[in-house]
């Protein structure tokens, strides 16, 4: 919920934080999923390119999966 809220006010002025990687980026360089009016999910578009997600609504709220495309590779200070 806190991320909502977040990313609510930030969608306000023209930025998202993805929430695969936490990188903080334009709204126009993401992929979004909006509910009721509400921001609820964000991609930004390096992570929707090497990932396969899935997001589908279920009874309980989305579902979000994702599947890396290759391996992850982790660098100090990247």
């Amino acid at each position: 919920r806190a991320w909502v809220a977040q990313a609510c006010a930030d969608a306000d002025r023209g930025v998202i934080e993805c929430r695969m990687c936490r990188r903080r980026g334009a709204l126009d360089e993401a992929v979004t999923l909006w509910r009721n009016g509400v921001l609820v999910f964000a991609l930004c578009d390096r992570c929707t390119r090497s990932n396969d997600v899935l997001i589908r609504a279920t009874d309980a709220g989305i579902e979000v999966r994702g599947r890396a495309r290759g391996p992850l590779i982790v660098r100090a200070g990247a």
